[in-house]
């Protein structure tokens, strides 16, 4: 198994009120250190974008163990586990100056035809050893997250400029950020996020309206929808886990 490993020091800019590392940051870190390593590999966002081809998140999971504070050095560690139908999977470790282990992800990715907007078969960029099982770091919650039928909160947000990426649609991490968003003061200064599901369903662009959707399911998790204002369109669903700080 072959991985690749990054080490970031948690800035001021990247913590939370609580001087805790924001998950979106976290997610930043893994999506940096995913697309570094791919680009290792032959297979980065530029190798793509040169066949008319991008990588796009469909799924990821993260589970936090431990919080990650201001100053903190981590290293993160990923690799390649496999490939899922038509999409690629890979797997994060992350951990602190001593060794110990403090989060662990796992992420599906689609290569999406940029003219076409649909997902290719991965053998098409993929070497074969990529479509080699190997271990997981963590597992995605059975089956799809359940589409939400009932909210308790509802907060709007416009699309912005800097919600955007290089495939000129909503960076994954712009959901994150909504989703949390919708949690009431008192979870949020309460709780830190201990675990977090997203799928994304579909694309969003520049200039669009958003709802962020929340309900309680249980002890300390929640159930998110994200959903384009003028269709309808139900763009995220996210499922959120939290515990006391």
């Amino acid at each position: 198994m072959q991985t690749f490993r990054e080490r970031f020091s948690v800035h001021s800019y990247e913590v939370d009120a609580f001087g805790l590392l924001a998950l979106p940051a976290l997610a930043g870190f893994l999506s940096e250190s995913a697309g570094l390593h791919a680009a290792a590999l032959g297979a980065g966002i530029g190798a793509l974008q040169a066949q008319g081809l991008t990588w796009v998140l469909a799924r990821h999971r993260i589970e936090l163990a431990a919080p990650i504070r201001l100053g903190d050095e981590i290293e993160v560690e990923t690799w390649p586990s496999g490939v899922d139908r038509l999409a690629a999977l890979r797997d994060f470790v992350v951990r602190g100056a001593d060794g110990a282990d403090l989060a662990r992800s796992i992420t599906q990715w689609f290569v999406l035809d940029v003219a076409t907007r649909r997902a290719v078969r991965p053998e098409v960029i993929l070497p074969p050893e990529r479509f080699v099982e190997a271990p997981h770091a963590t597992q995605f919650a059975p089956g799809r997250l359940p589409a939400l039928e009932r909210w308790e909160h509802e907060e709007r947000f416009r699309v912005r400029y800097a919600d955007i990426d290089v495939n000129l649609h909503v960076n994954h991490v712009s959901y994150l950020d909504w989703a949390i968003e919708a949690m009431s003061r008192e979870v949020w200064q309460g709780s830190r996020l201990a675990a977090l599901e997203v799928h994304y369903l579909s694309e969003c662009l520049h200039g669009s309206a958003v709802l962020s959707r929340l309900a309680r399911t249980g002890d300390g998790a929640y159930a998110h929808a994200i959903v384009r204002e003028e269709d309808g369109k139900e763009l995220a669903r996210v499922a959120t886990s939290w515990v006391a700080r």
